[in-house]
């Protein structure tokens, strides 16, 4: 709703989020005029974007188009598309709607990587958005759930389905994410492993940091297993090689022990889904040995 107000000293616009502007004016006439816009559902889509703003809509019947705002109104929008095509569309068309500036790489959108919050199995610095989610299953006979709650807390866990087994694992993953912005995430986490034996368990608290940059990311982590005085060391990274694909290494060394192990792989990224394919080597033998590590996770 606009409210124009004139009198003979200035004239007063004011809007429906109370910002006002005065002019002067010469005119002696006092008028009200009220302009009503019906409130419908597109309405939440006005936005004060520039032309430089790059916006991703995602519209009824899954269509997605990516291009820089022209014009808007409270109907429709007009965007100038990366392959330099106007289009306009009905806001009672559009589903979503996100900028996407950061995502636009050598004329070229590149989507984001929807399973960021994790490695090829270990954490990244990075929280899950509330309400958000995913479904993940690593060597196959190893699957994961996890929920974002609030913005700050990720809850995970799942339960081993290995074949021929009358016992599982029971595993849990909660991380509460202290910061995060488009650069830097720090989380404090905790991973539990609860073996068939009644009194076998692994408990190990963690902080994790992940740095993020143009094409690539390092994420540095140590821990503590409850019965070791031995630090853990994560030390990982991610370089994006294309629009749909990253390399991840992910590599962990424990203090006095030669339980370590080094790994490097593959993601391939879409919409919602990303599978890693790499292969993880173990520290301290003399024969190398190239264990083959499988994983997918879906988000929602």
């Amino acid at each position: 709703m606009i409210r124009i107000l004139i009198t003979s000293t200035f004239i007063l616009f004011s809007f429906c989020s109370f910002a006002q502007i005065r002019t002067p004016s010469d005119s002696t006439e006092t008028t009200e005029t009220t302009e009503t816009t019906e409130t419908t559902e597109s309405s939440i889509f006005i936005s004060d974007e520039t032309d430089s703003t790059i916006v991703r809509l995602e519209l009824t019947g899954g269509s997605v188009l990516i291009g820089s705002v022209v014009s808007e109104d409270s109907t429709s929008i007009t965007l100038l598309l990366l392959s330099k095509n106007e289009t306009t569309i009905e806001k009672k068309m559009i589903v979503s709607r996100e900028i996407v500036s950061s995502n636009i790489k050598d004329g070229e959108y590149w989507i984001n990587d929807p399973n960021n919050t994790r490695l090829l199995f270990g954490p990244t610095g990075r929280g899950l958005e509330s309400g958000s989610g995913y479904f993940a299953a690593y060597e196959v006979f190893f699957p994961m759930v996890a929920v974002g709650i609030g913005n700050h807390l990720t809850l995970a866990g799942g339960i081993s389905l290995i074949p021929g087994s009358s016992e599982q694992l029971l595993y849990f993953a909660p991380k509460i994410t202290l910061f995060e912005n488009e650069k830097y995430a720090v989380s404090l986490g905790d991973f539990f492993v609860k073996f068939p034996n009644d009194s076998d368990y692994l408990n190990i608290l963690y902080s994790i940091g992940t740095a993020s940059f143009n094409k690539s990311a390092i994420t540095i982590g140590v821990g503590y297993e409850s019965f070791s005085k031995s630090p853990i060391f994560l030390i990982g990274g991610e370089l994006r090689i294309s629009r749909y694909a990253k390399l991840i290494t992910e590599n962990w060394f424990i203090a006095e022990s030669e339980f370590n192990f080094v790994s490097l792989g593959i993601r391939f990224l879409g919409e919602h889904l990303a599978a890693d394919f790499a292969f993880v080597v173990p520290l301290g033998n003399e024969d190398i040995i190239f264990i083959p590590w499988l994983g997918f996770a879906y988000n929602f």
